[in-house]
């Protein structure tokens, strides 16, 4: 195998970044150039058409959740690839800085999840001799982006939310994670486990082509989740939550608006004396449902306002919008301070961030729920079947009874 030095001698691409040495690299093309071919030495490869970000507006990353599983997966199985094992492999990406900013983000994350970097460690490699930066993310609302969250932030974001055990790629459900997040199967996501799940307000206003309360009812129950918030004005009617068995609250707060005092307080404290997971939507669930998931992830496992916001636009893009981005910054110190007096009061330790056996999407987790709700039926068919049994034998001792007092007895 020849030295690390052939990939940097490639014409086809500049700004090469070592992962692995002689192994793995991050290569951005050169200028007038749509594609790095292979050669016998080096397998070059790109995903800037392969992972696509669904924008809303001006909007253009990171790159979700899902996108970033099949990138690991996808660099995983490259490396234990036979056919590569005499090759360096090169991610290779174009010019256009939104899709470099993308493919960045992706192979950094990757150097912290798989390489075991940190952040600082897997951003340095990106940055470019001439000091050029990467374009940062914005937010989903129209026009000027007004907040921009950056790279840094988001590996910052990722890092601790592997560390809190938010998410673990090694038991984790793509396919439901696909299907959830589509809006006819509900357009909904988990942002903590066990915790919170944003999804779009449903509606039975005529016209609407949002879901009722009863498309989740099936989903809700079956992930335990014991209650709903709504954000937003009222389209459809609570009971129709209540009545199968899931709290519903109401904390309304105006469309694009940050969270009134009050209404924070009453989240919070919500999410702290609930058990079992927390549905939370406005009418997108993106704005005002992530400002407030927002706020509990900045007091109760002390992340700053802006890794934050990257790991809920990881989860569920989008999230966070306009002046609220600023907001949760303005929030951060205070929603620091009083996450310290909570877990000393309740936990003894100021210090102290709650981790996660299991992270969203577990497939143990649903296996688990699925050999319990098994158990749970087996118990009820043996009590069902006890009770048949009981009634059956009172019945025919009434008969011996009847048979033996016609006969005298």
């Amino acid at each position: 195998m020849e030295e690390s030095s052939i990939v940097y001698s490639q014409p086809e691409v500049i700004y090469v970044a070592e992962y692995i040495k002689n192994r793995l690299y991050f290569a951005t093309l050169a200028a007038g150039r749509r594609e790095a071919r292979s050669t016998p030495n080096i397998h070059f490869f790109s995903i800037d058409n392969e992972l696509v970000y669904n924008n809303f507006y001006n909007d253009f990353g990171p790159l979700n959740l899902a996108c970033l599983y099949k990138y690991c997966y996808k660099i995983n199985e490259k490396l234990k690839s036979s056919a590569n094992k005499q090759k360096q492999i090169v991610h290779y990406t174009s010019q256009n800085q939104q899709k470099r900013a993308n493919a960045a983000y992706l192979i950094a994350s990757y150097a912290i999840l798989y390489l075991k970097k940190s952040p600082k460690e897997a951003y340095k490699p990106l940055v470019t001799p001439d000091g050029h930066p990467l374009r940062p993310f914005q937010d989903a609302s129209m026009g000027v982006s007004i907040y921009n969250i950056k790279l840094l932030d988001c590996l910052n974001a990722i890092h601790k939310a592997a560390a809190f055990g938010f998410f673990n790629f090694e038991d984790f459900d793509l396919a439901e994670y696909e299907r959830y997040e589509q809006m006819r199967n509900g357009d909904l996501n988990w942002m903590v486990p066990q915790k919170f799940l944003a999804f779009v307000g449903p509606s039975t206003e005529l016209g609407s082509v949002h879901h009722p309360p009863e498309h989740y009812v099936e989903y809700f129950k079956k992930n335990k989740v014991s209650a709903v918030v709504r954000l937003n004005k009222k389209s459809y009617d609570a009971s129709r939550f209540t009545r199968a068995g899931i709290t519903h609250y109401d904390m309304f707060m105006p469309d694009g608006s940050v969270p009134p005092r009050r209404v924070l307080e009453h989240f919070l404290q919500l999410a702290e004396s609930t058990t079992g997971p927390i549905a939370v939507h406005c009418k997108a669930g993106l704005g005002r449902t992530g400002s407030l998931i927002a706020a509990y992830l900045i007091k109760h496992y002390r992340m700053s306002a802006k890794e934050a916001i990257a790991w809920l636009r990881i989860c569920r893009p989008g999230s966070v919008i306009g002046y609220q981005q600023a907001w949760l910054e303005d929030m951060e110190s205070e929603l620091w301070r009083d996450g310290q007096h909570y877990r000393l009061k309740y936990h003894g330790d100021g210090d102290m961030i709650l981790h996660h056996e299991r992270g969203i999407y577990s497939i143990a987790n649903k296996m688990e729920n699925k050999f319990h709700q098994t158990l749970d039926n087996k118990r009820f068919d043996a009590i069902r079947y006890d009770k048949n049994l009981s009634k059956s034998f009172n019945q025919l001792f009434n008969l011996v009874q009847m048979h033996f007092g016609q006969m005298g007895f």
